[in-house]
């Protein structure tokens, strides 16, 4: 039987972000991965102020800087958005996930390829079983804290009766960029219920390829809504992008959506997509993830589980919860859909949603601007 302080489920941004900060401050952390080789379905779209926050080089992981976004309405109205005071750093996952793990490795965690099995025992020691990937060999850990950061798969959380987060399902590929000459290097953000109901379509440019994709609420229609996007954007079916080999193998994942109830149950603290760190609207994970992984290390090193969701709590719980309430005002139908997007045409609405957004200002005046922003606009 293996024996460590922290036993960390999952090797994305949140579990390796976590084992850094625990390495960092001198606490045994074992990092379990189930495959070191798979690369989560991923538009790849990062802040900059995400890898300045953790100070992260982007030398040799930003494939791409995006400093314009564009949105389009359901019924095609364009609004162009300048990324002022940053900029989007476009990665591919598998190079960002390897270069975290790398950092937690140099800080002095170690990482094990292997399956989390199950908890043996939970209380005030844990003891988890893993399958080692290379033997097969079943092992056990002994631990005083785990870190379930094993995403939507919720494994960790499973083996203790708990319920799996609510999902929605998306579906992305990469198009190779020569049928990108007639935009713009911008991101793309595009609105309507044929191809995405409640949720959006996009493409994001990297340096030889743009991620594409699209999302919904039912994981039976996504190659359909899939289908429906290429011929809006780009006036061509799928069948036509398959066939000139413009379109790679399609991929559908799912993205949890956020409630905010789920921190620690006793000394098991949940971290990145299995806590549903996901921002409503926007759906973007990344960031998130990477900080209630520094959040969860936090009040561990602490030795006080609670701290973790009073860390969150104080820093994003207000603009998770308008953003909850915005997503389920106007992402409901076309019609209001179109008023969301008209909003972002007025200089002051991007200039707070940059700040929230992008620059990821924690002061309440931009909380409570684009609050009073949408309530005069929309009377809700």
């Amino acid at each position: 039987m293996l024996r460590t302080q922290v036993l960390v489920i999952g090797c994305g941004p949140a579990g390796s972000t976590a084992s850094r900060f625990l390495a960092d401050n001198n606490i045994d952390t074992i990092l379990v991965e189930r495959d070191l080789t798979y690369i989560k379905p991923c538009g790849g779209g990062i802040p900059s102020i995400c890898l300045q926050e953790m100070s992260i080089s982007e030398e040799a992981i930003v494939k791409k800087k995006i400093k314009k976004m564009i949105m389009v309405s359901p019924k095609g109205e364009r609004v162009y958005v300048d990324l002022t005071g940053g900029y989007l750093c476009i990665t591919e996952r598998g190079l960002f996930d390897a270069k975290l793990r790398e950092i937690a490795q140099k800080k002095g965690a170690s990482i094990i390829e292997a399956e989390f099995l199950r908890f043996e025992k939970t209380g005030k020691e844990i003891v988890s079983s893993i399958k080692n990937k290379a033997t097969g060999e079943e092992i056990k850990i002994k631990s005083d804290y785990v870190i379930a950061a094993d995403g939507i798969t919720f494994k960790a959380g499973s083996s203790i009766k708990h319920d799996k987060p609510d999902c929605l399902y998306t579906i992305s590929a990469h198009i190779k960029l020569p049928i990108q000459e007639d935009s713009e290097d911008a991101c793309e953000f595009w609105c309507g219920s044929l191809h995405a109901p409640g949720f959006y379509s996009w493409i994001f440019p990297s340096t030889k390829y743009a991620s594409i994709g699209t999302g919904g609420h039912n994981g039976r229609e996504l190659q359909t809504l899939l289908e429906r996007f290429i011929m809006r954007r780009f006036n061509m079916p799928l069948k036509d992008f398959k066939s000139q080999n413009f379109l790679t193998k399609t991929r559908a994942f799912k993205i949890p959506q956020w409630h905010g109830t789920l921190f620690n149950i006793k000394n098991i603290l949940f971290a990145g997509d299995a806590a549903s760190t996901v921002m409503p609207v926007s759906y973007e994970g990344i960031y998130y993830a990477m900080k209630s992984g520094e959040f969860a290390a936090n009040a561990i090193i602490e030795n006080r589980p609670s701290v973790y969701k009073k860390l969150w709590n104080s820093r994003f719980r207000n603009r998770f919860l308008l953003m909850s309430k915005i997503r389920n005002h106007l992402f409901k139908d076309d019609e209001h859909l179109e008023k969301f997007i008209s909003i972002h045409k007025h200089q002051e609405a991007q200039e707070i949603a940059m700040r929230l957004w992008l620059r990821k200002d924690t002061g309440k005046s931009s909380l409570i601007s684009y609050l009073s922003f949408f309530r005069h606009l929309l009377k809700f």
